[in-house]
């Protein structure tokens, strides 16, 4: 007996398996998934979700665990008919199943569908046994190659100006491990936040306010923007988990003939935690030089393929960027470094 054969045997039909995939990845993260099964399904017997593949030390997913406030974290599920997150088709033969979500995948994390045990055949002869994982990604061809000065490695501060879907303002310190022989970047973001010291200016400010430093001492509500990337002095690191965050991304800076230089970074997704907001796919580019002063400065834009609040969809988001090279010793402490390997979240399945 094969080893297919018994495992068959163990977990029950119908097999299920993923259209398209070639080494694990898919093409577009905004096409429909579509699931092929060996036989024909009993609609009423499929439950299924599409996930983050995140496990515990174990390998149990989120709702696996003995911790009852851990989760799975889903991009859409159906059970019982029920969907959310996108819609479901079967085809006339119940032998596909073709997803499409209401907002796309994430490009470069690892990703599960998650067959519930019982789906069956029409006549209930054949079932599956076992919950069965099907892992998959989307892969993000980016090749760095170039010899590269124009960026240095170091501290930075960015300020990411969202006109759409709402105008707000993020502020990010940024630790950016750039290779001078290649113009490949590893870097860590992470959200800044209002010095809450109230003291530090002299001024007295209320014990809810923050003082500003720049570009004149006021005591200020901690949410006020940030008018240019000079302010970072009045900012410190949050990385959460509360109500801070900090994530990895990798890139390239591209050495332009006046010698400024572009940075490219691969697709990221942004978490944030309180309150909950997921930035789907959010694209960066940032054009450095220096300025008369001689400091290193950006100008670019962002823009998002989805933003979630909580699990609702809200649209795409854009925005401007500017950002600025922090001089040696005057960043704040606490700003996470970035990883000495490629981060987990661009790995291939």
């Amino acid at each position: 007996m094969s080893v297919l054969m018994r495992a068959t045997e163990i977990e029950g039909r119908p097999v299920v398996t993923l259209a398209g995939q070639k080494d694990g990845l898919l093409g577009d993260p905004a096409a429909p998934l579509v699931l092929e099964f060996s036989e024909p399904i009993d609609p009423a017997s499929l439950a299924i979700k599409v996930a983050r593949y995140k496990t515990d030390s174990e390998g149990n997913l989120g709702d696996e665990d003995s911790d009852e406030s851990t989760q799975l974290d889903w991009f859409f599920h159906r059970e019982k008919g029920d969907e959310e997150g996108g819609t479901s088709q079967l085809d006339a033969a119940h032998r596909s199943l073709r997803i499409t979500l209401e907002a796309p995948l994430p490009v470069g994390p690892r990703l599960v569908i998650v067959i519930e045990p019982g789906l069956a055949s029409p006549t209930g002869d054949d079932a599956t046994h076992t919950r069965k994982r099907i892992l998959f990604g989307y892969g993000f061809d980016l090749a760095c190659t170039e010899p590269t000065t124009a960026v240095p490695s170091g501290t930075y501060f960015f300020l990411a100006d969202v006109t759409d879907p709402l105008p707000t303002q993020v502020q990010l310190f940024a630790v950016l491990r750039v290779d001078p022989q290649t113009g490949a970047v590893v870097g860590q973001f992470t959200n800044a936040d209002r010095n809450p010291d109230p003291n530090r200016c002299g001024l007295a400010c209320k014990s809810t306010d923050a003082c500003r430093t720049a570009p004149d001492p006021a005591c200020v509500i901690p949410s006020t923007k940030a008018a240019s990337v000079d302010e970072y002095g009045d900012f410190v690191p949050n990385a959460g988990p509360t109500s801070g965050y900090s994530f990895t991304d990798i890139g390239c800076v591209q050495e332009q003939s006046d010698g400024s230089g572009v940075l490219v970074l691969a697709p990221v997704d942004v978490e944030v935690t309180s309150p909950a907001v997921t930035l789907r796919n959010v694209h960066l580019v940032a054009s450095f030089a220096r300025d008369a002063a001689g400091e290193l400065v950006a100008t670019g834009s962002f823009s998002a393929d989805a933003v979630l609040l909580g699990m609702t969809p809200s649209g795409t988001a854009k925005g401007d960027l500017t950002a600025r090279q922090i001089p040696d010793g005057k960043a704040p402490p606490g700003i996470p470094e970035p990883p000495e390997t490629i981060p987990g979240n661009q790995e291939q399945p």
